[in-house]
């Protein structure tokens, strides 16, 4: 019997459809996972054929994968995990440094075009990479002007963190200047292998539809609580954040969003690995 690898993200957005897959555990698929980047490049790679990658990683590599519109990772507004930690207004950024996360893709890029639509010029500032081994505070207060975290990381920091320093949601900034939801990152499979293993691929496409509706209803608690324990948070939190923030809905909205998001970065007339 041939296996079917999924690769999933181990962030707390993809609680639902990660907790629900090990919990049924179908001994013929096979879990890899990783942060967004390494899922990225095992997807890139050909070494997992199902994931959900950075909404980035699809729009620059479309012919390599098909969208699977069974789930994806939004928001409707405030996504509540990809937050711009800053010292200064958004609007006076320009000539500042700012650090980015090496577990990124979409995001990144996100905030580079936020920053463009505000008319900020991106060769002022300097973007520097951060691997988060300093504290939020001390990053803040003795290396960079502004700060940006994803995942658990953003989720623990903004309530840890409330009232120390400006926080800008990326997720809230993208819809206030585009009228449409964010897409961080989005469920596909690649190309080559769908078309090989179309059976395959119709159950992949059926298990996570129904992993989403598992993991948002039978298994919510007991997801969600374990998740508070891993991360020292309140439960509630947690709950708030998969259903008032957290969205896994793919709508037209959602491909108009992609859309504007790689006419917008193409816009920039940047490198995408600077």
């Amino acid at each position: 019997m041939e296996k079917i690898s999924i690769g999933l993200i181990n962030f707390t957005n993809c609680l639902p459809i990660n907790y629900t897959l090990e919990k049924w555990a179908h001994e013929d698929i096979i879990l890899s996972w990783g942060h967004p980047v390494l899922i990225n490049r095992l997807m890139h790679d050909g070494q997992v054929q199902v994931a959900p990658i950075s909404a980035f990683e699809y729009l620059m590599n479309e012919s390599d994968y098909v969208l699977i519109k069974e789930a994806c990772i939004t928001s409707d507004s405030e996504c509540g995990s990809v937050i711009l930690f800053s010292k200064f207004k958004f609007e006076d950024l320009a000539g500042k440094k700012i650090g980015i996360p090496f577990n990124s893709a979409t995001s990144i890029n996100m905030l580079k075009i936020l920053l463009n639509e505000k008319g900020i010029p991106l060769e002022s500032i300097n973007f520097s990479m951060h691997k988060y081994k300093q504290a939020l505070p001390e990053a803040l207060n003795s290396e960079y002007d502004a700060i940006l975290y994803i995942g658990d990381q953003a989720l623990v920091s903004r309530v840890k963190h409330k009232d120390e320093f400006l926080m800008y949601d990326l997720g809230s900034l993208w819809k206030e200047a585009t009228g449409l939801p964010p897409v961080f990152g989005t469920w596909v499979a690649r190309a080559d292998w769908a078309v090989t293993h179309k059976d395959d691929f119709d159950r992949v496409k059926f298990l996570i539809n129904k992993a989403v509706e598992a993991g948002l209803g039978v298994y919510f608690n007991e997801a969600t609580e374990k998740a508070a324990s891993g991360l020292n948070l309140n439960p509630e939190i947690i709950k708030d954040y998969l259903t008032a923030k957290i969205k896994y809905n793919f709508t037209p909205e959602h491909e108009k969003s992609l859309k504007l998001f790689k006419e917008l970065y193409f816009k920039l007339n940047i490198n995408s690995e600077s």
